[in-house]
């Protein structure tokens, strides 16, 4: 039938027609980066946060290692013996070998096998205080691994809006040199007629020449920009089209509770309070070596050579050890003398780090107070001289200004669209800086990597 003919391949082409958009939709979609995409990559790729994760789990497995010295410490040795050839006979009498007697013969070629055990029972704490000191230098790796992580994330959202603005600044240079380029055709026409000198029409080139420079160096810096946030991406490359994220905004408030927050919050502080409390602990752990080491030794050792153990072919001992260093060539006191000195370092480095958070909040905080009167100010200046453009255009035209007008206000109109745009995306950085003054930069994306690395 003609009509169903004609049905079936009007649905064939609408399918074809389907696929296709929905094709080139789903491809310009992948093919276009996201911030939280680039983010997600860099935890992925690179090598930095590769390297930092093996820190943190070396510091883990500390804590077992320490922990070893709670439990009974058990050894197997085997030998094989052989000696010189004696004459000496152990029994009842003082026979000699060959002469008759009634003794066992050591024998000068044998085997054992020994068990030994050995197990730690006190030291004024010392194994507890180690353990405890391991556990807290663990913890305060997990601390300084999320930090760098966070450093990591936040070098790439640096890159990240460096490659928008050097694309930002190529529509800008495009504008720009799409305006020069009318401006020496005008020039040109007018030149024609009479109306403008050849110096102006020169003027006009050479504004034209300047134009096409900027772009190609922004070209050139965007290209840049997009190679180095692939190396913090830890990829080989990036696609050529990135999103650009929501403009976010500030809510101001009172600049102590960011404070309150960051300490709080920030992964470093924590980490050097856990620093503060393994110095601590260590000046415990050294402080025991003066006093005795108690521990419990046994040995069980079976041979192949009764002879040996006078008709029997194991022997075993046990011991109590009571031991104390008499001297030591006062290492044990420069020990105790060393901890003390890192534990005042600690402390005096949380002090300072305490400090230091506080000025960088707060330098943050009006760093992006500023910033928005800034943009706000930049914003006026752009249409101020969107107009002051327009109308020297326009005076050009009618022979009331010069040609050094007209580039003086087309080189004004270029600085503050600039400036806004560089202005516009140092303070969407700053409120993301803030985010890593506070210590709240990435946490969900960081706790899904502390969640996994805990297992």
């Amino acid at each position: 039938m003609p009509g169903s003919g004609r049905i079936c391949l009007a649905l064939s082409a609408a399918l074809a027609a389907f696929l296709l958009f929905s094709g080139t939709a789903v491809s310009g979609q992948g093919g276009e980066l996201t911030l939280e995409q680039a983010y997600r990559n860099a935890m992925e790729e690179n090598e930095n946060v590769g390297i930092s994760r093996q820190e943190f789990r070396k510091a883990k497995s500390d804590v077992t290692a320490a922990t070893s010295a709670l439990y009974p410490q058990l050894s197997a040795r085997g030998a094989y013996t052989r000696e010189k050839d004696t004459d000496f006979s152990l029994g009842s009498g003082t026979g000699t070998t060959g002469g008759g007697g009634t003794g066992f013969e050591t024998p000068n070629e044998y085997g054992t096998l020994t068990l030994s055990l050995d197990q730690h029972i006190y030291q004024w704490g010392k194994v507890w205080s180690g353990r405890k000191m391991a556990e807290y230098y663990s913890e305060g790796s997990r601390y300084r691994h999320v930090r760098r992580v966070q450093e990591i994330l936040y070098q790439v959202s640096v890159s990240y809006y460096e490659a928008l603005l050097g694309r930002r600044a190529i529509e800008i240079a495009e504008s720009a040199l799409n305006r020069a380029v009318w401006q020496a055709e005008q020039a040109r026409a007018r030149f024609e007629v009479g109306v403008v000198t050849q110096t102006d029409v020169l003027r006009a080139e050479v504004q034209v020449a300047r134009s096409s420079e900027d772009l190609e160096r922004a070209k050139n810096d965007y290209d840049n920009a997009l190679e180095q946030l692939a190396l913090e991406m830890g990829v080989a490359s990036t696609p050529d089209s990135i999103e650009e994220p929501p403009e976010r905004s500030f809510k101001a408030g009172p600049v102590n509770e960011l404070y309150e927050t960051a300490l709080t919050r920030r992964q470093d502080y924590r980490q050097a309070q856990k620093q503060q409390q393994g110095a601590e602990k260590r000046v415990d752990f050294e402080n025991a070596d003066f006093f005795p080491n108690i521990s419990l030794t046994g040995e069980y050792t079976a041979t192949d050579k009764e002879e040996l153990y006078y008709g029997e072919s194991y022997d075993w001992r046990a011991s109590i050890v009571v031991s104390y260093p008499l001297f030591t060539g006062w290492e044990t006191s420069a020990e105790v003398a060393s901890a003390k000195a890192e534990k005042s370092q600690a402390d005096y480095s949380l002090a300072r780090l305490r400090k230091q958070i506080r000025n960088e909040v707060r330098s943050v905080y009006l760093d992006i107070q500023t910033q928005q009167k800034v943009i706000d100010q930049l914003k006026k200046q752009v249409r101020s001289a969107e107009r002051n453009y327009q109308e020297t255009t326009a005076m050009f035209e009618q022979g009331i200004v010069t040609a050094v007008d007209q580039v003086d206000a087309f080189t004004a109109l270029n600085e503050a669209e600039n400036r806004l745009a560089q202005a516009y995306y140092t303070y969407q950085l700053d409120l993301l800086r803030l985010k890593m003054a506070t210590g709240t930069f990435q946490k969900d994306l960081l706790e899904k990597e502390i969640l996994n690395e805990n297992g």
